[in-house]
């Protein structure tokens, strides 16, 4: 198969752009602001990244009606914040340089909703190298189901993809599609857990990811 007829799916949050830090200091603002007299731990904070927010918020929250307003101020928080705190990592920009000459069709499938990640996209300056965006809103089912996946090949009418990711969600979200994945170790998965969940790849820099591409 000829290595263009692969649709390349990127994460956005721990795979594109370095958003850590944003989500670590919107989880304490938040929570200083919406629940004052909880004493919020680092490792709380730090189980904020990468699940879906319902999920996060959800053990804190009394009910559905608080649920949604710790959702709600995190977002307005988040937006605020994001133009301190974000960042692409090292490398990405070559390599989106190096797939959009090669003219491979690139996508990002997110659990996060399609403008956050737009506006984390715009500040970093990569939104041209996307092709499509696929945020939480316009998912059936939130990663790991396969849907977004499927809505990318639909949509660049092709039949197989790679899915890259920082976490084992994105890892999981490509097996249960029954594509091709890579792991990225410059966030916080290592590489024994992305095996664990049988990666078909795990590289320590974007570089090597166009490698692999081009060998498909």
């Amino acid at each position: 198969m000829s290595n263009k007829e692969y649709a390349i799916i990127f994460d956005c949050d721990g795979t594109v752009l370095d958003t850590y830090q944003l989500i670590i200091e919107t989880v304490y603002q938040t929570f200083a602001k919406m629940l004052p007299n909880y004493q919020l731990t680092y490792e709380e904070a730090d189980a904020f990244f990468g699940p879906l927010l319902d999920d996060t918020f959800g053990k804190y929250a009394k009910d559905k009606k608080q649920l949604n307003e710790l959702i709600e101020c995190y977002r307005v928080i988040n937006n605020n914040l994001m133009e301190k705190y974000i960042k692409a990592f090292p490398g990405i920009l070559d390599l989106l340089k190096d797939l959009k000459m090669r003219n491979y069709k690139i996508a990002i499938v997110s659990n996060k909703v399609s403008d956050a990640v737009k506006k984390g996209l715009d500040i970093c300056k990569l939104t041209p190298f996307f092709d499509l965006i696929i945020g939480a809103e316009k998912l059936k089912i939130a990663k790991p189901d396969p849907d977004g996946i499927y809505q990318v090949l639909n949509n660049f009418n092709m039949n197989n993809a790679i899915m890259i990711g920082d976490t084992i969600i994105d890892i999981d979200t490509g097996n249960n599609a029954k594509i091709k994945t890579i792991g990225v170790t410059w966030c916080r998965t290592k590489q024994e857990e992305f095996l664990r969940h049988h990666a078909s790849y795990v590289v320590d820099t974007p570089k090597e990811i166009l490698k692999i591409i081009e060998e498909l």
